[in-house]
């Protein structure tokens, strides 16, 4: 596991640097399968996106639950506390997507 920082811009864009490419939080690792989840201060706050991906049922309810655990993602690295995204990517695969198919 290991800690990917934040470069804050003054726009509002927050950054992380991935496979030597500096790419969007809110964009990118939000739906990336290596997004183990934000540091906010010193706890880890889960991927809230991939959660309600894992655990959701199907069904008309999905939409809604993916909104919302997109909107939460977006929430916990808005805080100022927040300072790194953990990425489970030890091999340097870069960027997978959660909802590739298989």
């Amino acid at each position: 596991m290991k800690s990917l920082p934040f470069d804050r811009k003054p726009s509002g864009k927050v950054t992380v640097m991935c496979q030597g490419k500096e790419v969007s939080v809110h964009s990118t690792c939000v739906f990336c399968t290596h997004c183990a989840g934000i540091r906010v201060n010193r706890r880890v706050t889960p991927n809230p996106y991939a959660q309600a991906l894992r655990n959701s049922k199907g069904g008309y309810s999905l939409d809604q639950q993916l909104m919302e655990g997109m909107v939460m993602f977006n929430i916990a690295v808005e805080d100022p506390t927040s300072t790194d995204i953990e990425c489970s990517d030890d091999n340097n695969q870069g960027y997978i997507p959660l909802s590739r198919r298989r």
